[in-house]
């Protein structure tokens, strides 16, 4: 038989086995009309009966028809349903394969629908001025804590201090349910706060720290918002963290947080300590400075005292953690409280007691014409800080139209440090102590007078201590102060502020947009620094013995008196808008020194002219022109000398001035951070008529420097941003390029002026993948040089880093992370390159029923003990050796409820 006809028999016999092997399929079919005229787009369900799920549906169409077909042969429900007529439900029973069914809807029911509401999960959502971030869109699993995640997020920046800055834009503060805790100390909640309680991250743009100012003031600033989830409002939560090392060099951290943020009352509290490296405050000066310049209605924002002595290590580019040697406590109270409408209270304690060790050694060569040495340098100190601080801020509404807010700062700052120092083969012990304290006291009245206009007034008083001493007890200054015998040099600094100020903004925007404001200030300031520099022969030498170099003495003060007019007028057309601004100041100073009397009178002029320009609906043009008169600062004009570490003794002009200057900027912006292509191109030129130089007189055993007037100073600097989401790679790329050029002239004494040419280059490029897999990374390389060029003579310097970072999701409760870091050093002449290399491993377990982690983390797997980096001045090339924290595992564990 042929396979033809085989086929064929087949066929025939699953025919005939049909009808045995299938159901009956009925069809429902018929018209829906509505006084008398066919409905369009009614939606019919064919169900079991009413609650049941739909086992078919259909729409009917522009003639009213529609088509349904089932198999069930039981009772069944159909239903008619479309806006604006009443739903109708009828019970059938399809018995014959072709069922018809014709109805007649009536008017009525909704007759328009309200709201349609789509949740799709995005990671960004943009408003007009605020763009949305879904939490869990960036989170890989290793946070622990905000600024952990905010490094993730694309567009988002955040320094190696904790700043954040958005473009080329700080943010103004970090908000937790539209509530602000720190101000410009954000850094305190980003990086102890958890990342379990958010939900997202709102980065507000165009954002008014005046409530009173919003939709008047023409604002550039940039604020971030963190919302929390629904079940983490109105409660008690926080988390408990302590990890340890189980053997070998013992380090440890502990951190407790606790927190409520309720509708009218929030609270947040803190605890850590640690030892394993982590700072935990970047800098108290960003808790301690309330406002923001700038600002209608702010006034003494960056007024202070001047750090006269910092041995604060300087690591650029690098990961200070790894070199810190401490043991930090921190303690810190806040609250906000409504207690009746209108009324706000916030209240800061800050308690920060730590000690830090630091070691470092260093090789110093100069080499100019005839002016050849070296010096070396074997350092350890150890500095033992205490900051305490609080803070109190009450804010009143009388009405909507009106605001009175009064912020008071109340600081005792207090450091001491004790140095082991072999310089030039010579051993000896640096004790450097200061106590600080500080108290600032700020007043601020708003009052809108329409919906357009509004008046800001504020008052501020401001005083400030900030005592010196340091002693070291050996005597390098033989060839300085002759070859008596000296067994210990001392100096004593008086750094003493007073300040007041006050300030009245008129500000109005107009129905086209245009604005204009109006500020009138005065201020009062004075400023008292003396010091005076002892050699003492002996610790039991007559007090007639001791020696007070006169030209190591100061006992001087500045007074300065100065009333400002500020305006400025924004034109807008459409797409662009141009700001003509002046401000015009007289200012009276007077410089005391001894019996020895300056005083000045003048006016000074700072007019400037900014524009902007929307190209088209992602592209944005600004730029920026201005010429500034500004006073020399304290330091600048201190008469005689006096040190500020072992090798340096530095004094100012011993004249009034005025520093003029001049500038522009060009920013091009495509798109926003939302985008997948975001960039930013930037370029700046500054001229210097007046600067601030300096004469050198270089020694072995120290070094003298006196700051001159000098003139023509230039400084040009290009930068360039761009973020790209590549979906091939599904990540995005981000590309930063800058160069930086200055010429200015410096003095050596024997060699008179030197021209000098520098030169910067960086280069960053990166990847951060965002798969939807078990596996991520974050790789990039960063190469910075500098070179020096000056007489002919070119110096240069090259420093590389590359990192590698990889995430592993290995299940739903067990992530592990690898840090993979190199550095590459520029190096002496006739000195190798040096490459260093660090890894970091962590292994997390998650128990999110009970909403517990433990983890496991190796740090400094390669035990790399030691790094040496190179730097380039003017007139020297130093190399500097650090110590690092050894290899060590510590085991952890964290708690949140």
């Amino acid at each position: 038989m042929s396979g033809r006809k085989i086929n064929r028999i087949i066929g025939w016999f699953c025919l005939c086995l049909s009808p045995f092997l299938a159901k009956a399929q009925a069809t429902i079919h018929g018209k829906v009309s509505a006084n008398n005229e066919a409905l369009r787009g009614v939606r019919i369900d064919l169900r079991l009966n009413p609650d049941s799920k739909i086992l078919a549906y259909t729409f009917s169409d522009a003639q009213g028809n529609y088509r349904l077909q089932t198999t069930q042969s039981a009772n069944l429900t159909l239903q008619f349903k479309s806006l604006g007529f009443e739903p109708l439900s009828l019970v059938i029973v399809p018995k014959q394969a072709d069922t018809l069914i014709n109805v007649q809807m009536r008017p009525g029911g909704v007759q328009r629908l309200q709201e349609v509401i789509v949740h799709a999960k995005q990671p960004y959502r943009n408003g007009r001025d605020t763009i949305e971030l879904s939490v869990n869109s960036f989170m890989q699993g290793d946070e622990r804590n905000v600024e952990d995640l905010l490094r993730k997020i694309p567009g988002i920046n955040v320094g190696s201090d904790g700043s954040i800055k958005i473009g080329n834009k700080e943010v103004e503060k970090v908000m937790v349910e539209g509530d602000d805790f720190f101000e410009k100390g954000y850094r305190l909640l980003t990086q102890s706060m958890s990342v379990q309680p958010l939900e997202k991250i709102q980065v507000l743009q165009r954002y008014s720290n005046n409530k009173q100012l919003k939709g008047i003031e023409n604002s550039d600033k940039v604020a971030l918002n963190l919302q929390l989830k629904a079940d983490s409002k109105n409660e008690w939560l926080g988390s408990v963290g302590l990890q340890g090392t189980p053997f070998g060099h013992k380090y440890y951290q502990a951190s407790a947080n606790l927190m409520n943020f309720g509708k009218r009352n929030k609270y947040y509290l803190l605890a850590s300590a640690n030892n394993n490296g982590y700072d935990a405050v970047s800098s108290i000066n960003h808790l301690i400075q309330s406002g923001s310049a700038n600002e209608p209605g702010q006034i003494g924002v960056d007024v202070g005292t001047p750090i006269l002595m910092d041995n604060t290590p300087n690591l650029p580019n690098f990961d200070y953690r790894r070199t810190n040697f401490n043991n930090d406590k921190l303690l810190s109270l806040n609250t906000i409280l409504n207690p009746i409408g209108g009324f706000k209270i916030k209240w800061l304690g800050f308690a920060n007691p730590t000690k830090k060790s630091f070691y470092r050694n260093s090789v110093q060569e100069y080499n100019l014409d005839d002016i050849q040495f070296t010096t070396t340098e074997n350092y350890a100190f150890t500095r033992r800080i205490h900051n305490y601080f609080t803070k109190l801020e009450l804010q009143y509404e009388p009405n909507k139209h009106s605001a009175l807010n009064y912020t008071g700062t109340l600081g005792s700052l207090n450091t001491d440090e004790l140095g082991s120092l072999l310089f030039n083969n010579i051993a000896s012990s640096e004790i450097t102590k200061n106590k600080g304290h500080l108290t600032n006291h700020n007043l601020t009245y708003s009052y809108k007078l329409s919906q357009r206009k509004a008046l800001v007034s504020s008052i501020r008083f401001i005083s400030q201590r900030s005592p010196v001493d340091y002693s070291i007890n050996s005597y390098y200054y033989e060839d300085l102060f002759g070859t008596d015998p000296v067994n210990e040099v001392q100096q004593h600094i008086d750094n003493n502020l007073q300040y007041l100020g006050a300030t009245t903004h008129y500000v109005a925007r107009q129905q086209n947009g245009n604005f204009f404001e109006l500020g009138l200030s005065s201020t009062y300031q004075k400023q008292q620094l003396n010091s005076q520099l002892r050699l003492l022969p002996s610790p039991d030498s007559e007090p007639e013995a001791v020696v007070y170099p006169p030209k190591f003495a100061n006992e001087m003060t500045l007074r300065l008196f100065q009333t400002q007019v500020i305006s400025k007028y924004t034109v807008k057309h459409r797409n662009w808008e141009i700001t003509p601004r002046l401000q015009v100041g007289m200012l009276n100073s007077g410089l005391v020194n001894f019996e020895a009397q300056t005083r000045k009178n003048n006016l000074q002029l700072s007019p400037g002219l900014s524009g902007k320009w929307t190209m088209h609906h992602k592209g944005r043009l600004e730029a920026d022109l201005f010429f500034q008169q500004q006073n020399a600062k304290l330091t600048d004009l201190i008469p005689n000398y006096y040190t500020t570490g072992v090798h340096n003794f530095i004094k100012g002009m011993d004249h009034l001035a005025t520093l003029n200057s001049s500038g522009g900027m060009l920013l091009y912006t495509y798109g926003n951070m939302s985008d997948r292509f975001f960039a930013n191109l930037r370029i700046g030129h500054q001229i210097l008529f007046d600067y601030i130089g300096t004469e050198s007189d270089l020694n072995p055993n120290f070094n003298l420097v006196q700051q001159l007037l000098l003139k023509n100073k230039t400084l040009t600097d290009y930068k360039g941003e761009l973020n790209y989401y590549l979906k091939a790679l599904k990540g995005n790329i981000r590309l930063d390029v800058g160069f930086g050029t200055a010429n200015y002239e410096t003095l050596v004494t024997g060699l008179g002026h030197r021209q000098i040419r520098t030169n910067r280059y960086d280069y960053g490029l990166s990847f951060r993948s965002s798969w939807k897999s078990n596996f991520n990374i974050y790789t990039g390389y960063l190469l910075q040089t500098n070179s020096y060029r000056m007489e002919g003579a070119t110096n240069t310097l090259t420093n590389g880093q590359a990192f590698l970072n990889l995430f592993f999701r290995f299940s739903e409760n067990l992530q592990a992370s690898l840090k993979n870091e190199s550095y590459r050093f520029g190096a002496m002449p006739q000195e190798k390159n040096q490459t260093y290399y660090f890894s970091d491993f962590s292994l997390f377990y998650d128990l999110k029923k009970y909403r517990t982690r433990f983890d496991i983390t190796a740090k400094n797997i390669f035990n790399t003990r030691s790094f040496r980096n190179a730097m380039l001045t003017d007139i020297s090339r130093s190399t500097t050796e650090y110590r690092l924290l050894p290899r060590y595992i510590s085991v952890g564990i964290d708690y949140n409820f």
